[in-house]
């Protein structure tokens, strides 16, 4: 095998290792200024934790069910963004 092809091959595989780790997941924006108390329910586990006013909380996860306490949940997958804005949720 030419130090060519061992290149591309090694190119290739990285390339391949980059894709594939790119999945997208959900946001969850919070335009409100308060902080929100927040469960992620995944399957048959649910993660609790908070988001502060004016912040952004990256990649929570692929496809949930996003529940915020006092304004109720959505389903999201994907590359949505989830916003809570003027006491609601939404998805942008």
């Amino acid at each position: 095998m030419t130090s060519g092809a061992l290149r591309r091959g090694a190119i290739l595989a990285a390339l391949a290792v980059s894709v594939s780790g790119a999945a997208a997941a959900v946001d969850l924006k919070n335009e409100d200024s308060k902080t929100y108390k927040v469960g992620v329910h995944e399957r048959s586990f649910t993660t609790w934790t908070s988001v502060s006013g004016g912040t952004t909380l990256y990649g929570v996860c692929p496809e949930c069910r996003i529940e915020v306490v006092g304004l109720g949940t959505v389903r999201a997958s994907g590359a949505d963004v989830v916003v809570i804005r003027d006491g609601a949720l939404d998805i942008q």
